[in-house]
């Protein structure tokens, strides 16, 4: 047969860990462990951060990072400005059609009464 008490008073032992007379003792010693020497880390982690970054800054400039950018800023810019120019005469094309205005302004009324139908939705969901 199952005794009960037993068997409760064993669950109520194993659900709490031991205590030991030196455990304050011990977490002082950990703590002190823990907090020894953080400024001298923060100072050896700070100068080694600061050294890898000039020994990158210098190997950057001496591969003509500078020149290749520049390059590829100028290609990338002249060709953005194509792409630009190209939307630009096909939105002028666009607007010199005989019924472009008017399109646009049913365009302009469709999207407010869909966006007015969403804000209805959201308002009846909440």
């Amino acid at each position: 047969m199952v005794d009960r008490d037993f068997d409760a008073q064993l669950s109520r032992l194993f659900a709490e860990p031991p205590g030991f007379p030196d455990a304050e003792a011990f977490h002082a010693r950990v703590e002190g462990r823990l907090d020894r020497g953080w400024a001298l880390r923060r100072l050896a982690i700070g100068a080694a951060g600061g050294v890898a970054g000039l020994i990158a800054v210098g190997q950057l400039i001496a591969s003509r990072f500078a020149g290749d950018l520049r390059r590829a800023s100028d290609q990338g810019v002249s060709s953005v400005d194509l792409g630009v120019d190209k939307l630009m005469d096909q939105v002028n094309q666009f607007v010199a059609t005989p019924a472009s205005v008017e399109t646009l302004w049913l365009g302009a009324a469709l999207a407010a009464i869909a966006l007015a139908f969403a804000v209805t939705r959201l308002v009846e969901e909440f």
